[in-house]
């Protein structure tokens, strides 16, 4: 009996061996346009009467200019990402 189990289970070990392990690269998932596109930036309008809100428009104007030179390192890196992927490797 134990003959005949090692002659089922000796093909299928010896098929084990001859796997061969293939990488294939995964696709790059682009960053989305609204992601990337600009955040208007609203002007500061004059005067303001109240010191609260300058304060608070100041802060967003300044939030608003951080997220603009977010979406354009996004964009630096999304275009040598493609820059990358057109090379022949």
């Amino acid at each position: 009996m134990r003959a005949l189990t090692s002659l089922f289970l000796l093909p299928l070990l010896t098929a084990c061996g001859n796997t061969k392990t293939v990488y294939v690269p995964a696709p790059v998932v682009p960053i989305s346009a609204d992601l990337t596109a600009d955040t208007p930036m609203p002007g500061m309008a004059v005067p303001f009467t109240w010191q609260t809100s300058l304060e608070l428009n100041a802060q967003l104007y300044t939030a608003l200019g951080q997220c603009n030179l977010d979406k354009a390192a996004i964009r630096k890196i999304e275009s040598s990402r493609q820059g990358k992927n057109a090379q022949p490797q």
